[in-house]
């Protein structure tokens, strides 16, 4: 679940690469991982979900049940623990010291199970407590050597309940027992999960045996005793009740090893091997090409054409798991970076300094709930039973690092313009030629034109975002600084630049989720500052008139339609957690002291996907 907002939209739209295999070795220097910049917290209503499905978790990796209405594992101690018989020490009752049990099936009533975060503990601890659960023999056989008229003998009888042997859940002993699990990182940036078992305590104790000619140890006759001598024992009660001291002794050690198995199969089989034991120093890439082309295939061709993978990577922060106030807490160290792309102008070499010295409040708590905004509108209060939240710092890394990779370099041509306003709109040299005097003189009437979009990736001028909360939808301002525009019309077989100028500008665009998909809505572009660069072809024109006019039609143009993405949270979390949880994203809030943490709620419910 902690990984689950860096996968959440590239793997759920299938634009990462990597998603579903080994994640490469992180590329993202590792200075640039700005400390504690990602927050996640499992609410205690979440947390109650997850424990909910324990009974059966604990069935599954236990060996199934039987009986019991369903709450009772049956567990063959030969499968789990080996087929070496368990010894007795010191013997059983008459038997001598070659004394043990075999072919052992037990049922271990699950009823009494709960699941408990323990508040307080760092590292994070998970309490599995069992309260007087009964303990029955299905199967099993107690074999060993007696002395019959003076000589030793093998002999053998089957084990079978003392306790509650007229009600409906006869059982072999009742016990109280815990364990806990500690998430932990070792040295190597690895999720190491330790399962921790207290000595358990058997509260009462009683078996019967039965007589069985059939077993092997009372067919093998050494005198001419009559048949089965041997075995007379097991219907006699004597062996029974001078042996609850030894049964006990045995019955300790075998739930210490058997609570173990259960809570590390338990941790295997919730996590379905997907982070335990392997490093949580994850990066990664997404698809910034196909991103946008999943969402509209023709600004997906315009728009980020040029822009190589945005590498999002996260490693735990110093005490990453925590447990307080009732809740699971994880704090992350994160990154959003990007290889420079060639069509950027100064991207800079090290933004550490500019990031990570950026104000940041500290992380608020999560709200109980959010409004769900349905694809009609309708909102409905929504509890939030898992929050993750990205810090300003992060943020202002990511929008640096979509602008280094090239996702502004832009190239919109007639034919684009053409296409993206549907045929209404239509400009050619010929065109411009109206408001540039001269250029019909450099190219034919009919020639095309071109705005070219070249991003300054500096870390010193990397772009600004800021966010505000309305009641709908979360509003981020962009604020671009430094940004490359040039006019160019085709001439002679080439490119001929018209103008170049230096654009700074305020982007505004709303986020709202709206059903099972994320949307983006481009509102107007404000705070157009324009400079003129260098000497352009046609001196005389009203370059600061004409060029914010040019980029309100783009963005009018490029940005009229909400841009919507798939949120697929509940296919990363099936890979990530092995339970029958569905889950699905609430909304999208700015929240702190300082509105510079953005809030993503998470639902979760009972039951598997809807």
């Amino acid at each position: 679940m902690l990984w689950l907002p860096l996968a959440l939209v590239a793997c759920g739209g299938q634009t990462c690469n990597g998603c579903n295999g080994p994640l490469p070795k992180p590329q993202t220097p590792v200075e640039l991982v700005t400390p504690a910049v990602v927050q996640a917290r499992i609410t205690q209503h979440g947390f109650d979900l997850i424990a909910a499905n324990l009974v059966q978790v604990l069935q599954v990796v236990l060996g199934g049940n039987s009986g019991g209405g369903g709450n009772v594992a049956v567990i063959d101690v030969a499968k789990v623990l080996g087929p070496q018989p368990l010894q007795f020490t010191g013997g059983l009752g008459i038997f001598n010291g070659k004394a043990g049990v075999r072919d052992l099936v037990i049922t271990f009533d699950l009823k009494s199970a709960s699941m408990q975060l323990v508040d307080g503990s760092i590292p994070a601890r998970i309490r599995l407590s069992f309260d007087h659960a009964r303990i029955g023999a299905q199967k099993g056989v107690v074999f060993g050597a007696v002395s019959v008229i003076g000589l030793d003998s093998d002999a053998a009888c089957h084990l079978k309940n003392g306790l509650g042997v007229s009600s409906q859940t006869p059982h072999l002993a009742t016990f109280s027992g815990t364990l806990d699990v500690v998430l932990g990182v070792d040295s190597a940036g690895k999720l190491a999960i330790e399962v921790q078992v207290a000595k358990p305590v058997l509260h009462d104790i009683g078996f019967a045996l039965a007589k069985d000619c059939a077993l092997k140890e009372c067919t093998d006759q050494f005198l001419l005793e009559a048949p089965c001598l041997e075995c007379e024992l097991c219907a006699t009660g004597q062996l029974a009740s001078d042996a609850i001291g030894a049964v006990k002794d045995l019955l300790g050690p075998l739930l210490t090893q058997i609570l173990e198995l259960a809570g590390n199969l338990v941790v295997k089989q919730v996590l379905a091997g997907a982070i335990n034991g392997k490093p949580l120093d994850v990066e990664i890439p997404v698809d910034i090409n196909a991103l946008l082309a999943g969402a509209s295939p023709l600004i997906g061709g315009l728009v980020g054409q040029s822009a190589g993978p945005v590498l999002m990577r996260t490693r735990p922060s110093s005490q990453a798991f925590v447990v307080n106030g009732g809740a699971l807490r994880a704090r992350l160290d994160a990154a959003v970076f990007s290889v420079a792309a060639p069509c950027v102008v100064d991207p800079g070499a090290d933004a550490t300094l500019v990031f990570a010295k950026l104000p940041q409040s500290l992380p608020p708590e999560l709200p109980a709930q959010m409004s769900a905004f349905s694809g009609t509108g309708s909102a409905t209060p929504t509890l939030v039973d898992v929050g993750v939240l990205v810090g300003n710092r992060a943020l202002q890394q990511a929008g640096w690092s979509l602008l280094r990779s090239g996702l502004l370099c832009v190239n919109i041509d007639s034919s684009a313009l053409y296409s993206l306003s549907a045929g209404q709109v239509m400009v050619t040299a010929g065109a411009l030629d109206l408001v540039l005097p001269g250029i019909g003189q450099l190219a034919p009437a009919g020639a095309p034109i071109r705005i070219a979009v070249r991003p300054n990736a500096s870390p010193s001028g990397a772009p600004f975002v800021q966010l505000h909360q309305e009641q709908t939808a979360t509003v981020a301002a962009l604020h671009l600084r430094d940004l490359g525009v040039a006019v160019e019309v085709f001439a002679h077989g080439r490119w001929l630049t018209l103008v170049e100028l230096q654009v700074q500008a305020t982007l505004v665009a709303a986020i709202q989720v709206l059903g099972q998909q994320l949307v983006l809505q481009v509102r107007q572009l404000n705070n157009v500052a324009i400079e003129v660069v260098g000497d352009p072809i046609a001196p005389a024109a009203n370059w600061q008139q004409l060029a914010p006019a040019v980029a309100q039609l783009a963005v009018a143009l490029l940005l009229a339609q909400p841009l919507q993405f798939e949120v697929d949270v509940q296919s990363t979390l099936k890979s990530l957690l092995n339970l029958p949880i569905a889950a699905s994203v609430v909304g999208i809030a700015v929240t702190g002291a300082d509105s510079d943490w953005l809030l993503l709620g998470i639902a979760l419910k009972s039951g598997g996907p809807p």
